[in-house]
């Protein structure tokens, strides 16, 4: 299992070297010139001079990834053209919120979702399973753009019981994290409810039932043990996938996270910004798949016995 965990962990870190050089091309596949796109075609050749040099353009493209790649791994992801403040400064600034926005979302996902799959997982085919996978449907086609001013009209307008935008306390975490748990909530129910009718039918729980194991020990113990490992492999990837909401909903509560630092970067083209952003989050979502493959490999440590693993 060690020989497969470190397998993973520099599957992992090519990966993330990958993500570097993407990002780092970000400049090069803008389409048109993003010295235009900032300072605009009316700028003075001097203005325009010192931006392509400070950005880097008036090198060849690999020296520049190249150049790229080795910030990162000294932690320098370059200055704001807006505030002129380093890139990394920035994103350490914003990454507490959107962090404790992920983890709320997380716990409030798998709190809703728990209950849920474990009810419709019960009786098959029940009122109690309809009636769960008819409001995990209805919750995951609600996207995060819509949900969000709607929670917002009920519980900050129409009852006033939660502040409408920033971050403000516990209670100003409530609607954007019930935005973006609502949506992981109804995936990870519906993951939950088929990994523990697969796990009952399985023959270890067969011979657990002969060997006269009580009913709710058999489902809330054997059966969920064996249905947790894509269980929470979901989970963990759902979990990266938060950013990626994260966007959106910042954005519609004026959370001070990545994702609204992403947003305004768009809109004041500070590439170097938008550039470090990207590369935070789909970071995180390395880590994230990483997480997940050791999680699998924790529960299940049958799925070690691969072909070529230790």
């Amino acid at each position: 299992m060690i020989g497969l965990l470190l397998r993973r962990a520099a599957l992992a870190a090519v990966t993330a070297c990958g993500v570097v050089v993407l990002v780092s091309a970000l400049l090069s596949a803008i389409p048109g010139d993003p010295v235009d796109a900032i300072l605009g075609e009316r700028a003075a050749a001097a203005d325009r001079d010192a931006l392509r040099g400070s950005l880097g353009l008036d090198l060849p493209a690999g020296e520049r990834m190249a150049r790229y790649a080795s910030g990162v791994l000294r932690g320098d992801l370059g200055q704001s053209l807006v505030s002129g403040r380093p890139v990394a400064d920035l994103l350490r600034e914003r990454w507490p919120a959107t962090a404790a926005l992920a983890l709320a979302a997380t716990a409030l996902a798998v709190a809703i979702a728990l209950p849920l799959g474990l009810l419709a997982a019960a009786r098959p085919g029940g009122f109690a399973d309809r009636a769960s996978l008819g409001l995990a449907t209805f919750a995951a086609s609600l996207p995060s753009f819509a949900l969000g001013p709607l929670l917002v009209l009920a519980f900050a307008v129409r009852l006033p019981w939660f502040p409408v935008a920033g971050r403000s306390g516990p209670a100003s975490l409530v609607l954007p994290a019930t935005t973006l748990a609502l949506g992981m909530a109804a995936v990870l129910a519906r993951q939950l409810r088929g990994a523990m009718i697969d796990a009952l039918s399985t023959d270890a729980i067969r011979a657990a039932r002969a060997r006269g194991v009580p009913s709710s020990r058999l489902f809330l113990v054997h059966a969920l043990r064996l249905a947790a490992t894509p269980a929470v492999t979901v989970l963990a990837l759902q979990a990266g996938g938060l950013l990626a909401g994260a966007v959106v909903t910042e954005t519609v509560f004026a959370w001070p996270g990545l994702g609204r630092l992403l947003v305004q970067a768009i809109g004041a083209r500070d590439l170097p910004v938008v550039q470090g952003c990207t590369l935070a989050i789909a970071l995180t979502f390395v880590a994230a798949n990483l997480v997940a493959d050791v999680a699998q490999l924790l529960l299940d440590p049958r799925t070690a016995r691969e072909p070529g693993a230790a």
